[in-house]
């Protein structure tokens, strides 16, 4: 029964995750029916980040007093629900008012589903269990961007929204009847100022992050009060803990060095190295190289299912040998595919070897994901693992956010700067003697060959500035080798 119980669990995630990613393909379609533009319709994507957030932090509390089944299932109705009502929506208030609601749904259902599994099994097994659970979970970001392209452009957007619906109307009173009440029960006290504190400051610092490209960073007053509020919240969080009885936080588990060396990866690698690539390269093959958004998905359809099955193996081995090690050959595959194969990706590289590309990533990750978090939570007690999980994926949701916020910066600011360079060039390929050659090869008007040659130069500024941002990731991924062999090494030290 054990299995079935982690189907289950796994199924609920799985869906959730598939709705996520489906909608970051459908986002740009909804800016007309909504009634906005591209600044309005990023506050979508806000309002879920935030409300994501501002749930984990009390997951702890929640799903002592709930209990942890009863929290997976709450989590999944409100998430279920905030999509059926997300795609019904006719305005932009709506729409980021029932996108909360989903958000919501997230910050109880992911770390509940694996605060079960670690009680399912026991920590010599939990590699598999992770194993299982990234298989499944991490086939979902590259499926994704697959089936919500296929409905942007076949179908409608709503339709992402609904997809999910009947296998959920099953899966919930399965799952109530099913699930065993895992997990202890108890009256936490709850610290409502550090909340409220550490509420407001992930919010202002989301926001700081989401919005500060398109606000102007610290030239605009917007940006600059953000994060006033953002340093102002945190420094009033730390007061609050440091002079309450009962904090908000259990700060033990940071006393535990393979959940701190797991934290402090997850972020790096996750945040700054892999979402980077997911974040980055859909935008360069759909606004550079003109690529169709459902082939776009196809793109990574190769990627997800490497990645799911060396998760599985990748969990299988972690329970077997030093997950350190499998974490080393999983950074340095990074290192070597960011290097020396995503960083000199440009418009003429077939989209075939993109998609090769992805496939060595996937791999990179699927002995990345399920050995990590086996490793982060093999030492911590059974009454730390529902803050652990808690606090594992609020890294996650502000190491993405970061690296969503760098990845745009970096490609705004180094395309401006590649476009200037390349005006150098430009000044002699718009000489009117070259012109007028120009114009007797290619048969064109001056005025239209001014035109081709502009959309070149932005092309090709573009394509050496997402050849930045893969190379940045690059050095990112050392740095987390760096991380992982200064742990080993310790760990062969104090043997933890």
């Amino acid at each position: 029964m054990v299995w079935f119980y982690t189907f289950l669990v796994v199924l609920g995630t799985f869906l959730a995750v598939l709705g996520i990613t489906s909608t970051n393909v459908a986002i740009p379609k909804m800016i007309a029916p909504l009634q906005t533009d591209i600044y309005g319709i990023e506050w979508v994507a806000i309002s879920y980040i935030v409300a994501t957030a501002i749930t984990i932090i009390v997951f702890n509390f929640a799903s002592a007093r709930l209990g942890l089944k009863n929290t997976y299932i709450l989590g999944l109705a409100l998430f279920s629900l905030g999509s059926a009502l997300s795609g019904q929506a006719s305005s932009l208030e709506e729409m980021i008012a029932f996108r909360f609601l989903q958000g919501v749904g997230e910050g109880f259902l992911i770390p509940s589903s694996q605060s079960i599994l670690f009680n399912l099994f026991p920590p010599e097994k939990r590699g598999t269990a992770m194993g299982f659970y990234a298989m499944a979970v991490a086939f979902a970001p590259g499926l994704g961007p697959t089936v919500g392209g296929y409905m942007v452009e076949f179908l409608s957007w709503r339709w992402i929204f609904y997809m999910n619906l009947p296998v959920v109307v099953l899966l919930l009173p399965v799952a109530y009847l099913m699930l065993p009440d895992l997990g202890e029960r108890r009256k936490l006290p709850f610290n409502f100022f550090s909340f409220l504190f550490l509420s407001l400051a992930s919010i202002a610092f989301i926001v700081f992050l989401s919005k500060g490209e398109s606000w102007g960073w610290f030239y605009s007053m917007k940006t600059f009060t953000a994060f006033c509020v953002f340093v102002a919240s945190l420094l009033l969080f730390a007061l609050s803990e440091l002079t309450s009885r009962h904090t908000l936080i259990d700060y033990s588990v940071f006393k535990e060095p393979n959940y701190l060396y797991a934290l402090i990866t997850f972020v790096v690698v996750y945040g700054f190295v892999f979402f980077q690539v997911i974040y980055l390269l859909p935008i360069y093959l759909e606004s550079f190289k003109g690529v169709p958004t459902f082939q776009t998905g196809t793109t990574f359809l190769g990627f997800a299912i490497l990645l799911g099955t060396f998760a599985l193996i990748g969990g299988r081995l972690s329970d077997r040998t030093e997950p350190k090690l499998l974490l080393l050959i999983s950074q340095s595959v990074l290192f070597l595919t960011l290097f020396f194969f995503l960083s000199h990706v440009d418009y003429y590289t077939p989209r075939w070897k993109i998609a090769l590309y992805m496939c060595f990533m996937g791999v990179a990750m699927g002995f990345f994901f399920a050995p990590l978090t086996a490793l982060a939570f093999k030492s911590l007690k059974p009454h730390q693992i529902p803050i652990g999980t808690a606090l594992y994926n609020y890294a996650r949701l502000i190491g993405a956010s970061i690296a969503t916020s760098l990845a745009t910066y970096t490609l705004e600011t180094h395309r401006a700067l590649h476009f200037d360079q390349i005006n150098e060039l430009r000044s002699t390929l718009s000489s009117p003697a070259f012109v007028s050659y120009m114009q007797k090869l290619s048969g064109l008007e001056a005025f239209r060959y001014m035109v081709a040659l502009g959309q070149f130069q932005n092309l090709l500024a573009g394509t050496y500035a997402v050849q930045d941002a893969f190379r940045l990731a690059s050095y990112m991924s050392i740095l987390s080798i760096i991380i992982t062999i200064t742990f080993l090494l310790r760990y062969r030290k104090t043997g933890f």
